[in-house]
């Protein structure tokens, strides 16, 4: 398999700026998810790794070749990059079996006969649809037209294999078995993986890292425990999950490693210090709302932040229920499985759990 290297790389369509300098490599047999908003760049960079979009300039390379190098003037195209890719729509020639929609790109490939078989039936064995072979695409459910998809993009043994939204199409329940299974088959085939996707639950699912994206650059990359519980900024702590934003002023730092943040309505909380926040900054800090505890009564303990609160709204989500709270001036999201039936509630966080962020 081969390690994929992105340098720089850029795509303008006038004064816009889809791909704004991205650099990052992908280890050998490394499942990396891009993951942002419509309009980031994830699918730009997706197309330009496959050859199907040309760059303004940068390099991308994979093990020993360059595709794509600006400076050079060396472009690849598509046939000879030896990418598989996925569409979301699953590109499925609608007038060929099963068998034939796996046979054209091995017939493009001039794969003789004998071996052209050989290879239909192991990706089919592959993906649990060998029985389908002579079945035509309408006669297939959705999650079995993402598998023939899939297995017709392995059947040529790629080097590298991108995946935009493939499971898009597939409805809740079948989308959680969907993406458990593709992860399993790309850890057995240990192929070095780009998957492309909006959700941040598949995201976090089935990724060994993710980079974040916005407007056309890469705002944080990192595992999925990384970027959920350390985001980088404002926008990730908010677009992964859902996080309460608090203002305030970065007091000082503790030699534990902590740091006081004092909030706009005067209360003092302990955080996280953040190496790159100075004493005296405005700041953000961000807590999750399963992080927040409720009660009734005031809590004994001193040593977890306490906010005083009143539930203005409640939400029962079936194992949990979701309140919105006032306190301080600021609206508040919690997540417990405690039914609350009094308006004011005491509110509690762990230092660790809250997270400071630049605006």
């Amino acid at each position: 398999m081969s390690e994929l290297i992105i340098e720089n790389l850029a795509k303008h369509f006038g004064d816009v700026r889809a791909i704004d300098g991205i650099s990052l490599t992908v280890a050998d047999g490394e499942f990396l998810t891009l993951l942002g908003p419509s309009g980031c760049g994830k699918s730009t960079t997706l197309f330009a790794i496959a050859g199907l979009d040309t760059p303004t300039g940068g390099v991308i390379r994979v093990g020993n070749q360059t595709f794509f190098d600006g400076d050079r003037g060396i472009l690849v195209p598509p046939e000879k990059r030896n990418c598989g890719l996925v569409f979301q729509s699953y590109a499925l020639w609608p007038h060929m079996t099963v068998m034939d929609n796996l046979a054209f790109p091995l017939r493009i490939r001039k794969v003789g006969a004998a071996e052209r078989q050989r290879r239909i039936m192991s990706a089919l064995e592959l993906v649990e649809m060998d029985r389908y072979a002579k079945r035509y695409p309408h006669e297939l459910s959705g999650g079995q037209q993402q598998r023939v998809a899939l297995a017709r993009t392995l059947v040529f043994e790629p080097s590298l294999l991108l995946l935009d939204e493939p499971l898009s199409n597939l409805d809740a329940k079948l989308r959680i078995r969907a993406r458990n299974w593709l992860k399993e088959l790309q850890k057995r085939l240990n192929i070095t993986t780009i998957y492309v996707t909006h959700d941040q639950i598949e995201a976090l699912a089935m990724s060994d890292r993710i980079a974040v994206m916005n407007k056309g650059s890469v705002v944080q990359l990192a595992s999925p425990q990384e970027v959920y519980t350390r985001p980088s900024g404002a926008f990730v702590a908010d677009f992964i999950g859902s996080s309460n934003f608090l203002r305030g002023r970065m007091k000082h730092r503790n030699s534990d490693g902590g740091a006081e943040v004092i909030l706009e309505g005067g209360l003092q909380i302990r955080t996280i210090w953040a190496p790159e926040v100075q004493e005296g900054s405005d700041v953000l800090v961000a807590v999750r709302p399963e992080h927040i505890r409720l009660a009734a009564a005031r809590p004994a303990a001193n040593d977890t932040n306490l906010l005083t609160g009143r539930i203005t709204g409640r939400s029962y989500l079936g194992a949990r229920y979701q309140y919105a709270l006032e306190a301080g001036g600021t609206s508040i999201a919690a997540e417990t499985e405690d039914s609350l039936d009094r308006p004011e509630v005491y509110a509690t966080f762990e230092p660790e759990h809250a997270v400071v962020v630049l605006p």
